[in-house]
């Protein structure tokens, strides 16, 4: 075994200076949110991006406003103006997803940044 097999790659942490102790709080990656909500996009679950970048209660509002949206196309597509809703809906979806989780994502970080160096500069 090599030393690189023996010990995998560190995750990146900043630390977050509280009293006596240092908190570890791990950053997020805004890559992996994006991709959480294209690959599952693909399948209509919306918002596990926004889960993982710590956005809760935004994550279930897409993912419930998702699936309200699609019943009502759906129920549209018998009035034949859902043929042209249906998809419109999930390519709306599909682009604002990703987009607002990597924001949420930058949100977390700076915030976990802006912690760090608050708790630093308050500690003197």
């Amino acid at each position: 075994m090599t030393t690189r097999e023996q010990h995998p790659a560190p995750i990146p942490m900043q630390s977050v200076y509280v009293g006596p102790q240092a908190v570890l709080v791990p950053q997020k990656s805004a890559g992996a949110a994006v991709a959480l909500e294209l690959i599952l996009g693909l399948f209509g679950i919306f918002g596990v991006g926004n889960l993982y970048a710590g956005r809760t209660a935004f994550g279930v509002m897409l993912m419930l406003s998702f699936w309200g949206l699609f019943w009502i196309n759906f129920f549209l597509l018998f009035a034949v103006i859902g043929i042209v809703t249906m998809p419109l809906t999930w390519i709306a979806y599909m682009v604002l997803g990703p987009l607002l989780a990597a924001r949420g994502v930058e949100r977390h970080n700076t915030s976990v940044v802006v912690a760090t160096h608050a708790a630093i500069t308050h500690s003197y």
